[in-house]
């Protein structure tokens, strides 16, 4: 990936651009690709249990952004609140099933505080990890590495303030990727006539996403509210 870049650019020798800023380029389009187009394979489903009396729960290191928080146990999707939320809640509200939640750093708050134990999924975008070592492979669907080194390249004149060559490399990454299916995007064709599948838990990866391909809808009730 690296040569191809290098390539790309006009193939500047060793000296002139080295191994290093082509591999932190890559890695930083890699990153945007990744963070930006919906793909399964940094989609992830996991689960925990609650304790009673315990309101705070810590998130996975690798969560980049949180989608979505479904209670399990209750088939309830979980209300997002924001810290304004938190701050001005009431402290008398005796332990029940949680119906909200709050994203706070590291961790997630939920409210009420729970008056059993409930299984939680969490449905969320991981932090992709760089690729270092001459093997490492971008764990994006194949045909989107190809968009990677575009993406590197149009990084690479931005960076050096190469205008004109920025917008060209800029244009070209943009035709190429405007009618670029994501692997999710293949997979809505399944939409209608998939049957109920039930998930894989404890850290796999969302490749099962019940009747819908599309991972905005996982499972068939998650994003629905219990308004009992």
């Amino acid at each position: 990936m690296r040569d191809t870049v290098r390539t790309k650019i006009g193939s500047p020798s060793v000296t002139d651009v080295s191994s290093s800023t082509l591999t932190r380029l890559c890695n930083a389009a890699y990153r945007e690709i990744a963070s930006k187009y919906p793909f399964n394979e940094v989609r992830c489903i996991k689960s925990f249990n609650t304790a009673v009396g315990t309101s705070r729960y810590d998130m996975p290191l690798d969560l980049a952004a949180l989608f979505r928080v479904w209670n399990d146990t209750e088939k309830m999707k979980l209300q997002k609140r924001g810290v304004r939320f938190l701050a001005t809640a009431r402290k008398d509200v005796p332990d029940a099933k949680p119906r909200f939640y709050v994203r706070v750093k590291d961790f997630i708050q939920l409210m009420p505080t729970p008056d059993a134990v409930y299984s939680i999924m969490i449905f969320y975008l991981t932090e992709i990890a760089d690729m270092v070592a001459d093997g490492d492979t971008p764990v994006i669907p194949l045909p989107w590495h190809d968009g990677i080194v575009l993406k590197a390249r149009h990084l690479y004149y931005d960076e050096r303030g190469d205008i004109g060559k920025a917008i060209y490399a800029k244009n070209e990454w943009k035709d190429w990727v405007s009618d670029k299916p994501s692997e999710i995007d293949l997979e809505k064709d399944d939409l209608e006539d998939g049957g109920v599948v039930v998930a894989q838990l404890g850290g796999e990866h969302g490749r099962t996403f019940g009747r819908s391909g599309d991972y905005r809808h996982f499972p068939s009730r998650f994003d629905y509210e219990d308004n009992r």
